[in-house]
């Protein structure tokens, strides 16, 4: 009978508390709910990924999928997790480089182009890999994203156990990004944590 007591008061103190909430629902709904024009932040997302990622052919069809949902700023990011995973998913195939003249190579380019004791990396890595990040005009090769030199991830088109070698035609020039992507077994889980995916979070509406 205590017990049957206390199921009661307890079912009233809930709902008292929710009666309220009903009454104001309209006013509550709307301070967590956000509206907007969509228009200028696909603008703002279509420009950025033009410039900095110019060699990804996004598809700007997917924004249809979402127009019923009404919060904009769930849809801009079910908009944006949409354009991650085109840009995870580019096929792209890692492939031999165009080289530099042969007056711009150094003292032993040819020596420690070929395969390396133990596997190592060759003593001239960094000046080969700023070579080939300036014969790529500083831009990644799969996004065509710019990249600093400190920022820039060179990887070999043609792996060494495949005959492969480090000469500059081989070196291919990656923005951090595509390199994650490239090199990840897990791309769903890879796409969760890129610096592209941050920019974009940042245009939702707040």
């Amino acid at each position: 009978m205590v017990l049957d007591l206390q199921f009661i008061i307890y079912g009233l103190i809930i709902i008292g508390a929710l009666v309220p909430l009903y009454i104001y629902r309209e006013k509550v709904f709307k301070r967590f709910y956000k509206t907007g024009n969509i228009k200028t932040f696909l603008r703002d997302v279509d420009a950025y990924l033009t410039l900095n990622h110019p060699r990804i052919p996004f598809d700007f069809s997917i924004v249809s999928k979402f127009e019923e949902e009404k919060d904009i700023r769930i849809q801009e990011t079910l908009i944006v997790e949409s354009l991650i995973k085109q840009f995870a998913n580019y096929e792209y195939e890692l492939r031999t480089q165009k080289g530099i003249d042969k007056d711009k190579m150094w003292s032993g380019y040819d020596g420690n182009s070929k395969l390396q004791k133990d596997n190592k990396l060759p003593i001239d890595w960094a000046q080969r890999k700023e070579a080939a990040w300036m014969r790529d005009n500083n831009k990644c090769n799969r996004c065509g994203t710019k990249t600093k030199l400190v920022d820039t991830h060179a990887l070999l088109a043609k792996q060494m156990r495949n005959g492969g070698g480090f000469n500059l035609e081989n070196i291919v020039v990656l923005c951090s990004d595509c390199s994650r992507i490239i090199k990840s077994s897990n791309i769903e889980k890879t796409s969760r944590d890129l610096h592209i995916l941050d920019n974009l979070m940042r245009k939702v509406a707040n």
